[in-house]
């Protein structure tokens, strides 16, 4: 084993789950006008001076009804779940860098960042089965994807950051080239729904723009409310929001890690000198009923990447080495 196999990452903590306004807009026609009965914040002045951009598209803030359905979602986030939101507002400067590499290195409006608390609340706004991870993923991808990841008795890979991240990624640029790489916005939408469902609407109603196209829920409401909440983060000071600085929490990532037996979590806490919590928080992918990093499953030898916090890394590789864990082969 090389020097190689262990880099640094930020810590990742659960995405926190937005919850969902009482408020529905629900399309009747071409586009049916929102109420706004809980307003009480509105969309900056700034934004409203200037053409605004968001993931990469002009939002039509001229339009009385585009305003509207912004604004409902401005005042869902910062009044119904301006607690949760402070929340994700905090912790999201922990790890969101990673979201950002990530989305660079595929041509991915950095914007998408923010998706990911919206999504969250996928599953109670829709009869959609409910996803799991930082991209609610119904289903793990695979080799066909470009990525392999799978689920099992002892973790699910729907749950790891870089994987998840990844698959979210190659599913969403696939998304875009059905689409005819028009439209960021038409593209998240059909993430919450499916690329069919759009191509079939826009058929329908004779429209390729996003905010003509009626939707169905839940992509009706996210895609707005994620828009608000670029809004709110890009703006904090004019919402009130004063919010303490948070430094990254680091940790090591030893990769390509054979055993020659189980690992389990609280022998790596024992090691690191931490608690079994904190191994479980940077290994999220891991299942609390398991709590373990097997040396073979389903009779197949297992190669592992293993989080260990911030200095630990070689440490608790030595370690164990000289406790037997490292199979055959296998050199630190």
């Amino acid at each position: 084993m090389s020097r190689s196999l262990i880099k640094q990452f930020s810590r990742v903590f659960p995405v926190l789950v937005l919850g969902l306004c009482a408020l529905h807009s629900e399309a009747a026609g071409p586009r049916k006008e929102n109420t706004s009965s809980c307003v009480k914040y509105s969309i900056p002045a700034s934004v409203l001076e200037k053409p605004f951009f968001f993931a990469g598209e002009l939002v039509p803030l001229q339009r009385d009804e585009v305003r509207a359905r912004i604004a409902l979602q401005l005042n869902f986030l910062l009044l119904d779940a301006r607690s949760v939101l402070m929340d994700w507002l905090t912790e999201k400067s922990r790890y969101a860098w990673i979201f950002e590499e990530s989305f660079s290195k595929e041509g991915i409006p950095k914007d998408f960042v923010l998706f990911a608390p919206v999504l969250a609340g996928l599953s109670r706004a829709s009869s959609r089965p409910a996803g799991s991870g930082f991209w609610a993923l119904e289903k793990a991808c695979d080799s066909s994807e470009g990525i392999e990841m799978s689920e099992d008795s002892w973790h699910d890979d729907r749950l790891d950051l870089e994987l998840s991240t990844k698959c979210f990624t190659l599913r969403l640029k696939r998304i875009r080239k059905d689409l005819g790489d028009e439209s960021w916005l038409m593209d998240a939408a059909a993430y919450v729904t499916s690329a069919k469902t759009i191509q079939d609407l826009r058929q329908r109603w004779d429209t390729r723009s996003y905010w003509d196209l009626p939707l169905p829920e839940p992509a009706e409401d996210l895609i707005v409310r994620w828009i608000a909440l670029g809004i709110i983060n890009a703006h904090r000071e004019v919402f009130g929001l004063k919010l303490k600085k948070t430094p990254p929490l680091t940790f090591d990532q030893i990769t390509g890690l054979s055993l020659a037996k189980d690992l389990s979590v609280a022998e790596i806490s024992r090691i690191a000198g931490v608690s079994p919590r904190e191994i479980m928080e940077i290994n999220p992918k891991l299942k609390p009923a398991a709590g373990i990093f097997p040396a073979v499953e389903k009779g197949k030898n297992q190669s592992h990447v293993i989080a260990v916090p911030k200095g630990k890394g070689w440490i608790v590789v030595n370690k164990l080495k000289e406790a037997g864990y490292l199979a055959s082969g296998t050199k630190p």
